[in-house]
């Protein structure tokens, strides 16, 4: 393959997206800067302008995928005018964005071991849900933690859960989600 030395668009997008491909069908071992330059189709120098090496291209990787799903969940809570539907509107975006982004979730939660305690996304579910569980439900702060992991646990599954064919109805999936989200409660 001829190397191209320029490239039309957002070059880092496009290699982190084709990085997430290459990684899923052939797995992160096998992954090289080269590799990903030819994935894209530019030159074996092009990544270089973006990654310093492999290891930067995979916590760039891991940074991107965050920053998207953060700011999925920072708009449903930014625009639900509905507060006694925050949880649920903020579960359903949960699910609907990695039904939407499959290799996201994959890279995001079978390759790198979390911090919760450093994971913006989690940090915001966490402060959303207290807030409505103090103050609709009338749970104790202190008595607060496993029901939070509860319900993270429950959006995380029913994401995973959504690839398996046949076990939630795809036809109208947001309501299905919204179902399944109101079936649980205090």
């Amino acid at each position: 393959m001829k190397d191209r030395s320029y490239h039309h668009g957002n070059l880092k997008h496009e290699l982190i997206e084709k990085g997430l491909e290459y990684i899923d069908r052939y797995g992160v071992e096998s992954l090289s800067m080269r590799k990903l330059a030819e994935t894209v189709g530019v030159s074996s120098a092009a990544p270089y302008a973006h990654f310093q090496n492999k290891e930067a291209f995979l916590a760039a990787v891991w940074e991107y995928i965050t920053d998207q799903f953060y700011s999925r969940l920072e708009e449903t809570s930014n625009t639900c005018t509905d507060k006694n539907r925050l949880l649920i509107e903020l579960g359903k975006s949960y699910v609907l964005f990695f039904y939407e982004n499959p290799l996201y979730y994959h890279f995001l939660f079978t390759r790198i071991n979390i911090e919760v305690s450093e994971y913006k996304p989690f940090l915001l579910f966490e402060d959303i849900a207290t807030d409505y569980l103090v103050e609709h439900i009338n749970i104790r702060r202190d008595s607060i933690r496993p029901k939070i992991l509860a319900l993270w646990s429950m959006v995380h599954g029913l994401a995973q859960l959504v690839s398996v064919k046949g076990v939630v109805n795809m036809d109208n999936l947001g309501d299905e989600i919204e179902k399944i989200l109101s079936s649980i409660s205090f």
